[in-house]
Parts: C-alpha cells; sequence; structure tokens
C-alpha cells in the first residue's frame, strides 16, 4: 500500500517543514521542492490558485520530492472532491467551528463506507489507470493527510471536541486570525495568542495528532520544538522572496552610503 510521505515522517517521531504558499507558479513549487522542504501548502483561501494552477503545482511539487497541502477555501464537497482527484497528499481546512465540521471534512475526504467522495478511476490520483479497486495507491481511504485549522473562538472554545476525531491527522494553529478574533489586533506575541499556542499544542500532541504552527526564524524553530509542535511552516513564499530581494537592496545601500 502507498503511504502518505507526511505520515510516514510524522509516524517515525520526525517534525516535518514547509511553507504556505499563495503564489501559482509550478516553477516556484519545483525550486521550493528542491530546496529540501517536506511540504508545500497551495493556499486557495488567501492565494490565487485554481484547478489549473493547482495541477501544474502539484506536479512540480511531487516530483521534485516534496508533499503537496492544498488549503481548500471551505468546506465543500466539490472542492474538495475537484482536489482530491488532483493526487494532492492532503488538505487543510480553514474556519473550522465544531466537531460536526472535522467530521463533515473526513467524509469528502474518504469514499464510502468511510465517505462520501464520488468516484473517478481516470483521474490523476488514480494515475489514470482505471485500477482494479478503489483500494490503489492515492485512492485508498488512509492515504490522504487530514488537516484543519483553529483559527476562531468556537474552535478554541471546543478543541478537545475536535480532537476526538479519530481521522483527523493535523491541527494547525491560525494566530493570524485568532489574533483578529481575540482583539490582538493582529500581533502574534500578544500574551493571550502565546497562551493559546501553548494550551493549544499540549492538548493536541496527547490527543496523538501533529500540531502546526508557523514559524519565522532559529527562535521560533526551538520554541516550536519546546512545545512539541512538529509540523512547522516557515512562512509564505511570498514574503520569503520579499525578504530575500529587500536584504539584497538593503546590503546595496550600505556598502554604496545610498
Amino acid at each position: 500500500m502507498l503511504e502518505n510521505p507526511l505520515k510516514k515522517k510524522l509516524k517515525s517521531g520526525k517534525p516535518v517543514i514547509g511553507i504556505w504558499s499563495i503564489v501559482p507558479s509550478p516553477i516556484l513549487a519545483e525550486i521550493y521542492g528542491l530546496s529540501g522542504l517536506d511540504f508545500q501548502i497551495f493556499d486557495m483561501e488567501h492565494g490565487i490558485y485554481n484547478l489549473d494552477t493547482l495541477d501544474s503545482s502539484v506536479r512540480a511539487c511531487q516530483g521534485s520530492g516534496c508533499a503537496s497541502i492544498i488549503r481548500v477555501p471551505k468546506i465543500s464537497q466539490s472542492i474538495v472532491q475537484s482536489v482530491m482527484d488532483l493526487g494532492t497528499d492532503g488538505i487543510i481546512v480553514p474556519q473550522i467551528a465544531d466537531k460536526n465540521d472535522v467530521e463533515t471534512v473526513i467524509k469528502y475526504m474518504r469514499y464510502a463506507p468511510e465517505g462520501v467522495r464520488g468516484y473517478n478511476p481516470f483521474t490523476r490520483a488514480a494515475q489514470y489507470s482505471n485500477p482494479p479497486s478503489n483500494e490503489h495507491g492515492k485512492l485508498n481511504n488512509s492515504y490522504g493527510f487530514s488537516s484543519i485549522i483553529i483559527e476562531n473562538e468556537s474552535s478554541y472554545a471546543l478543541i478537545d471536541d475536535i480532537l476526538s476525531v479519530e481521522k483527523l491527522d493535523m491541527v494547525y494553529l491560525g494566530v493570524y486570525d485568532m489574533s483578529i478574533a481575540l482583539g490582538c489586533k493582529g500581533n502574534v506575541k500578544d500574551p493571550v495568542i502565546l497562551k493559546f499556542v501553548e494550551d493549544c499544542v499540549k492538548k493536541i500532541r496527547d490527543a496523538g495528532k501533529a500540531a502546526g504552527i508557523m514559524v519565522k526564524n532559529e527562535e521560533d524553530i526551538k520554541n516550536a520544538y519546546s512545545l512539541g509542535a512538529n509540523v512547522l511552516v516557515y512562512g509564505v513564499d511570498s514574503n520569503l522572496i520579499y525578504k530575500s530581494s529587500q536584504e539584497a537592496v538593503e546590503q546595496m545601500k550600505f556598502i554604496y552610503h545610498l
């Protein structure tokens, strides 16, 4: 049976590192994959991805040895169906409110009797091959990496209930949205947000799930390690490109006294 690369690494006890991607470019996806990242999250909520750009980016990502996760814009059976058929390694769903939302997502990802996913054995997920059963490769119900984002007051209050969903693989803590929801106005270093992260990571790991958070530097990575988070997202592609260019400009200004 084909094993999901993220599930395999996490099962072995290794943390994984990746990035958010909002720039729909298969070239960038390949470059980041070749850099050694474990995964990339292709963002349909805040990015400008559509199914065409997702198809080429998923292909480039996996061709360079990097797993792909697609952030769908909402809980939608048709969208989950389409991105799963592309052969992605997993999905991540924003603005989860409660346990029922999580169970709905899991059902959309899986075929009967565990779910309601429509079956087409001629898609990329099936390697276009019309395999003899839906237990083949990425079609197997156990393959897809299922993950959600805790980023509102409802899901925060109900996190213990949410974590009881057996087939949920990872919970990511959306500190930016949560900073708005909790009145911190985007300040992700506010003590209220730091407490949110600390409390939730422990609950997530105690429940046997992977815990995801954003890190931006060595200090963040060390802090994530001390908390027990094991899915690390090192920023967003657009900002990584911006910071790299900005650093070059600042170096030039310093040398030439501009």
